[in-house]
């Protein structure tokens, strides 16, 4: 998203990296910090004005199952579907963080009261 991010600012971003990335500490997410994301993500589906709410999340994130079932339930009938992926491989396997080679996807849902 970096280089969509670019071309809208049109402002000549400091980049690090191979890639090329711009610096996004100043404008990092509540749900990109493995401290904040349960609290942020507690609050967004407590105070959701919706019927039914949906979220695709993976085993790889930084909140587990569990912390997201506990949030959602909140709010009503809860359930998940899962599915099964080879993991995406585009770093160099020296530099892998991650050695397994499959990764589940969970779509959550939640039928609110």
């Amino acid at each position: 998203y970096h280089l969509l991010e670019t071309i809208a600012k049109y402002d000549n971003p400091k980049i690090h990296g191979k890639t090329g990335l711009r610096e996004y500490q100043n404008q990092k997410s509540l749900y990109c910090s493995r401290t904040q994301a349960k609290k942020a993500f507690n609050d967004l589906i407590l105070k959701a004005k919706a019927k039914y709410i949906f979220l695709s999340y993976s085993n790889e994130g930084l909140m587990t199952l569990d912390d997201i079932k506990e949030t959602m339930s909140l709010r009503g009938k809860y359930g998940y579907f899962t599915k099964e992926y080879s993991r995406f491989k585009a770093d160099k396997s020296e530099n892998r963080n991650y050695t397994a080679s499959k990764t589940t996807e969970y779509l959550h849902y939640v039928v609110c009261n």
